[in-house]
């Protein structure tokens, strides 16, 4: 064969596997960011994005919703869809009857996202709905995205509700001893003692104090994490540290220590979806409720030796009423004048540290057993589940959407992930907090089903 001819047949196939791919390149651009029929030139790239209660894509993608109350968000980062709403349409799609409607003019636009808390009157039903946004800017480009959502009645009553109440005891006397086990963990750490009782019954109070304050700050956050836009958005739950005869209440104990289980800090069942509103985490055998006396097993972190260490004798500190600054009437004055007092001394200031720290570490403990009381974190993917374990110390606690520990520390990762930092607020992140997810599931705005 001459040169000519051998090289044909190849040349012929390049050209063939080059028209092929430079074909697929181009049908791909223009289905993802460029001409559509007609001229229209269409991005689908992700510029305008849909979400669903401030979740991941990932994480929301399965999820059941409830026929009102959840929060649907169009993501525009770049584009002026505030300043130019004219060319902005939001279309919702029954898949069943084809029925349709257009909602843009209920949303609220702030930042970046367009928000809409789907209210009752738009009279969604149970099935799957089609979402389709898109926006038409002044130079005729048109940017779009869309996506598949499940609507759900729920069955009966809503996990959460409106009168749900987690009583925290702290005055629960396991061991018989006429004192609340409480005080007797405190005393391990030197913030308490039975010659000063009167000392120790107020620093107490006022442990038990911040430590509510902690998980009322945590069912009611600040940061919005569903992307309500409203000012204020918590979960109707109500924490007290005594009974609530009319309500339905959930009575978890707080003090001593897992016999089974020393270094556990806590351990309240998983109630899927809440379905024993008044549950009693108390026992003994097996162990149930919150266990200040497991603390220790933090005393090697810096900033347990920090807030701690001056009130424990094994480590050259004095116990809280053996020290001459540890009056009473003093400490009494300052708990009164709240974040207005002023220390008087070295001695004072490291109580009242020590007070908030112990607190706070607490208080994140409690709110975490309180979400398990709850129906956090039902095991499994959505609907059935809320990504959370199966297994071992990830059972009912959050995983990522690849079955993974989260990277992030939320407050529902499982307690071994946690340090002394972290649930003292003090960690790189700050206070701990649900994720979106677990805080649409206590807002009742996903559905878990069976």
């Amino acid at each position: 064969m001459s040169e000519s001819s051998t090289r044909r047949p190849i040349f012929g196939v390049a050209a063939a596997v080059l028209v092929g791919v430079m074909g697929g390149l181009l049908a791909l651009a223009l289905a993802n960011s460029n001409l559509g029929t007609g001229g229209t030139n269409i991005d689908r790239s992700g510029r305008l994005s849909i979400h669903i209660n401030g979740v991941s894509q990932r994480m929301a993608r399965d999820v059941f919703l409830p026929t009102e109350g959840w929060v649907l968000q169009i993501r525009y980062p770049d584009l002026p869809i505030a300043e130019e709403r004219e060319g902005f349409v939001v279309i919702l799609r029954s898949e069943r009857t084809g029925a349709t409607i257009e909602i843009q003019d209920r949303f609220r636009f702030e930042d970046e996202f367009a928000t809409l808390i789907v209210p009752e009157q738009l009279g969604l039903a149970s099935g799957l709905l089609s979402v389709r946004a898109s926006f038409d800017d002044e130079a005729g480009k048109r940017f779009e995205a869309s996506r598949r959502i499940r609507i759900r009645s729920p069955l009966g009553l809503l996990p959460i509700g409106l009168r749900q109440v987690i009583h925290f005891d702290f005055r629960v006397d396991h061991d018989g001893d006429g004192r609340p086990d409480f005080w007797n963990d405190l005393e391990l750490f030197g913030l308490a003692s039975t010659r000063h009782p009167d000392l120790a019954r107020s620093v107490a109070a006022q442990i038990e104090e911040r430590a509510l304050l902690r998980v009322e700050a945590a069912y009611d956050p600040t940061h919005d994490p569903n992307l309500t836009g409203r000012t204020r958005d918590f979960a109707t739950v109500r924490f007290r540290p005594d009974s609530d005869p009319g309500s339905l209440i959930t009575r978890i104990c707080v003090g001593g220590r897992d016999p089974t289980e020393r270094d556990r800090v806590g351990h309240v069942r998983l109630d899927f979806r809440n379905e024993d509103k008044t549950s009693l985490e108390c026992s003994r055998n097996p162990a149930t409720g919150l266990f200040p006396a497991a603390l220790d097993t933090y005393r090697d972190s810096t900033l347990f030796r920090e807030v701690l260490d001056p009130f424990l004798p094994d480590r050259g500190g004095r116990p809280l009423g053996e020290h001459p600054d540890d009056s009473l009437e003093r400490l009494v004055a300052l708990f009164e004048a709240g974040r207005d007092g002023q220390t008087s001394s070295a001695r004072e200031t490291k109580i009242m540290r020590a007070i908030e720290v112990l607190g706070t570490v607490l208080g994140s403990i409690m709110a975490h057993e309180a979400g398990h009381a709850l129906g956090l974190v039902a095991e499994g993917r959505p609907s059935v589940g809320l990504f959370g374990g199966s297994d071992g110390a990830f059972f009912a606690h959050n995983i990522d959407s690849h079955g993974e520990e989260p990277t992030l520390n939320w407050l529902m990762n499982s307690g071994g992930s946690l340090g002394f930092e972290e649930l003292a607020g003090e960690g790189e992140t700050g206070p701990l907090v649900f994720r979106p997810l677990n805080f649409a599931y206590l807002r009742d705005r996903v559905i878990v089903t069976d």
